[in-house]
Parts: structure tokens; C-alpha cells; sequence
């Protein structure tokens, strides 16, 4: 068995698991395109012909062009003990209380 996202302009619209390529295409009436751990695909993400990409998080984010990740315009913070959350208010990382 294998997982597939189920294609509707580039739009990733389901997943499903089958046994073949053409199995998952019969069933949806869809292009349908293998998925791995390594290159999962995210209901509502993209498909670029060759990578997907998942929803972008923030209007703010931007796209590394590089990994197909969306990173914030500025870096998290890593500081032990700490947790921090994005806020798009202020453009920047607030730690979780």
C-alpha cells in the first residue's frame, strides 16, 4: 500500500491509500501522486511538480526557495526551557508563558 494526494489544480484536496497509482486514480476520478515521509503532502497544500508544499502559515512568512518551507522573517529564538509562538501582530516570536 502506498499514500497518495488526490490532485485538483495543483491543489492538494484528500489523500488516500491504495495499491497502486491507478487504483487511487480510479477511485477518485483524480491525478493522484505518491507521498513519502520524506516529501508529504497536507490537505490544502500545493504540488509544484516535483515537491509539496504545505499551506503558507502567516501572510508574512515567505518560501525558501531551497527547501519548500516557509520560514518566518526572523528566526525563532532557541533558548532552553523556552517555547515561542509566531505573532503576526508584531512580526516577530513571543515566548509562551
Amino acid at each position: 500500500m502506498a499514500n497518495f494526494a488526490v490532485i485538483e489544480n495543483n491543489n492538494v484536496i484528500n489523500t488516500i491509500v491504495a495499491e497502486s497509482k491507478t487504483i487511487a486514480e480510479q477511485v477518485t476520478g483524480k491525478t493522484c501522486i505518491e507521498y513519502t515521509d520524506a516529501n508529504p503532502a497536507c490537505i490544502n497544500g500545493t504540488y509544484n511538480g516535483s515537491v509539496f508544499i504545505s499551506p503558507k502559515p502567516y501572510a508574512s512568512w515567505v518560501l525558501d526557495g531551497s527547501t519548500k518551507q516557509w520560514k518566518a522573517p526572523t528566526p525563532m529564538p532557541i533558548t532552553e526551557g523556552k517555547f515561542y509562538d509566531w505573532s503576526e501582530e508584531d512580526l516577530n516570536w513571543k515566548e509562551v508563558k
